[in-house]
Order: structure tokens, then sequence, then C-alpha cells
């Protein structure tokens, strides 16, 4: 048994804490236009692979902005996943459009083509396609008539045939919250994108939709916005991680090869798979238990995990079909392997550093064990 949980996330180093101390020393630590932000931005955009990079303060705020980019309103459809976490669907409400959540695919876990193009009404303005827990979504199978918003909030350096997942669609986004592989220190997020029109309405919106006066210096507001603006100092921390963004992800693709080693011989688990010309960057490192190889449900499995010092975690248990605020405001159709995951997938904690692959070792017997002993 373990006596201390996993580190599943790298903390941050000297370089970081001093990018952000350095801003937090000057008189200017916000703003519209804060020279640190331009500086993360333009790299973001740069290592993405696309023209524009916005940087707002969460990942709902940048999916919310690449929505009013494309200008979807009231008496729109969006289709999203069911298997997602709320976040990928709300922004969708707060554009005063309907969510319409489809079924995900039993191996992948995201958007199932046939799902999508079945849901498809005279409505239907957009797709939301989640790259779930570090694996690229079917972007290439999607119905190409159909603007895709890349819901990359998860995977962050994931590429889907050589491209990064954010670059994928009319848009992608980020989120940098705290336990993402690239953070500004807590929160933050981003619309990465080609298109100049979708990134000039997400910088509009994000700031109160103030706009200078040509010829003035004065400012107006000509669209609704909101305060959705990353600061200075999240940005110069943020800017310092993706410095070395790629052994981040490294490290941890290298720690999930093990696991998936380590694990791949045990009756009734099923570990992370990975589609051909996909790269997973493994946020979230999840199996599936076979219910029909197991005497108790998911619930009681978690319980053994912890009991061996690996805090494991339900995935999703309650998909977006199902939860109140989309059966009263969003449209929802069948979605039976969403259902049928919410009682099989768990969260293993990964490793985030190269220095703890022992770590995997003792996750993976813990795995083991507990699958011994509470099979049928």
């Amino acid at each position: 048994m373990r006596a201390t949980p996993p580190r599943t996330t790298a903390p941050p180093t000297d370089a970081d804490l001093d990018a952000a101390a350095r801003v937090l020393r000057t008189t200017r630590l916000g703003g519209p236009d804060h020279p640190e932000v331009r500086r993360f931005e333009a790299l973001l955009a740069q290592t993405t692979g696309v023209a524009h990079a916005v940087a707002v303060n969460s990942g709902t705020a940048a999916l919310h902005c690449a929505l009013r980019g494309l200008g979807i309103g009231p008496g729109d459809e969006v289709i999203v996943p069911a298997h997602t976490f709320i976040a990928s669907a709300t922004p969708v409400l707060m554009s005063g459009a309907t969510p319409v959540v489809v079924d995900v695919d039993a191996a992948t876990y995201c958007l199932e083509p046939t799902a999508v193009d079945e849901a498809i009404t005279r409505r239907t303005r957009a797709v939301v396609a989640v790259h779930l827990n570090g694996h690229p979504a079917p972007v290439d199978l999607l119905p190409t008539d159909l603007p895709v918003l890349s819901d990359a909030c998860q995977a962050q350096g994931a590429t889907l045939h050589g491209t990064s997942v954010a670059a994928l669609g009319a848009a992608g986004v980020y989120s940098f919250w705290q336990d993402k592989l690239l953070t500004t220190g807590g929160e933050g997020g981003a619309v990465l994108t080609d298109d100049p029109g979708i990134a000039e309405i997400a910088r509009l919106v994000r700031s109160h939709g103030q706009q200078p006066i040509p010829g003035t210096p004065d400012s107006h507001h000509t669209v609704l916005g909101y305060n959705y603006r990353l600061t200075g100092p999240q940005a110069a921390f943020g800017h310092s991680q993706l410095t070395r963004f790629a052994n981040t992800v490294r490290a941890r693709q290298d720690n999930a090869a093990r696991l998936l080693d380590l694990l791949q011989d045990i009756p009734g688990i099923t570990p992370p798979y990975t589609r051909d010309g996909a790269t997973h960057v493994y946020w979230k490192f999840v199996i599936a238990i076979d219910p029909d190889q197991f005497r108790v449900d998911l619930r009681h499995v978690l319980r053994a995990l912890a009991a061996e010092g690996v805090p494991a975690a339900p995935r999703y248990p309650i998909p977006l079909h199902r939860q109140p605020v989309l059966t009263r405001h969003g449209r929802t159709t069948p979605c039976p392997t969403a259902d049928a995951l919410s009682q099989r997938l768990l969260t293993l904690p990964l490793p985030a550093m190269a220095e703890d692959a022992d770590d995997v070792v003792d996750i993976a017997e813990a795995v083991r064990k507990v699958a011994t002993a509470l099979r049928r």
C-alpha cells in the first residue's frame, strides 16, 4: 500500500515563479492589451500552428468567445458530446443557443460521427468536438459543411494526423486550469484560430466589447462583452511553462506508456485506446471496468483502490444528457454508450514527472491486486 498519493501535476519551476513575480513588481498587472498577454499569445499561436491566439481567463470563456465569433445565437443548435465536462455545453446556453447532446464512441469516448449526423437539423450551426482526456476527437470524420469548434481544453499537445487538435476546425479552445498540462497559475484559457474575424470578435468579447474610436483618444462598446481578460502575471507564468511544454508532454506520455504496458494483461480492465493517426497526451489516464467480470460495482473498485493508496475517481458518472440544466434547456438524444461508460470508467492517477516512474509500478500493482480480489 502506498503511503502518499502520486504527483499527477508537475510543480511550478523557479522560472515560472520568477516570471510571474517580475510582472507583479510592476505597476501594470492587467488590462485589455497587456504586453505579457501579447507575448504569451504570440508563442501560443506559433506552437499551435495558427495565425491568432486570444488569451482569456478560462476555457469556458474561450468557448463562449469562439461561439460568439461564429455568430451563434438564439434559434441556433450546437451539437455537443454526452460524455464530457458540463462546460463543453454551457457556453452554448450562454450564447442563447440550444446544445444538442449526442452519444460518444465506446473506444475513444469522443464524439460518435454517426450520432452527429443523426442529430443535424435545419437549425444546426456548429459542432463542439471535445478532445477528451488527451485523445483527439474524430474531426476528420465529422460533416464538412458545419463549423467545428475544437474543445482542446483536455488535450494540450495532442495531434490528429500531425496537426495540433486546437488547430482543427474553425477555431480551437484551451483551458489553463491548475491541473492541465499547461497552466497560467490556476485559471486561464485561449481561443486559437486562423480566422481573423473569429479572433477579432473574441478580443472584443473578452474585454467588454470595447473598441477605440478612430481619430479620437476615446473608446466605445460596440458589442456585448465581458471581463474575460487574462492578467499579466498569469500570462508570464504561462509563457514560462510553454517554453518547456514539449518536455512536459513527453514525460507524461512516457509514464503512460509504462502504465499501459503493465495493465495490458489484467482481465476485466481496458486501458486507454489511441486511434490511428492520433497522438494521445493522457491528461487523464482512464480505464474501463468490465461489469461482467467483476462481482462489485465501480464504487467498490474505487474504494478498494483508495485502500491501496491509489486515489482513483469515476469519470463523468452523470452524462450531459442527464444533467438537469441540459434536460431543461437543451435537446438530448438517446446516449446508451455514455450511460454505460458512466458506470464503467475510472481515472487512475498518472505521475507527471520522469523521476516518478517508480510510482507507475505501484499503481499498476494496486490495480492488479484489486482486480484479482474483486473479479467474479
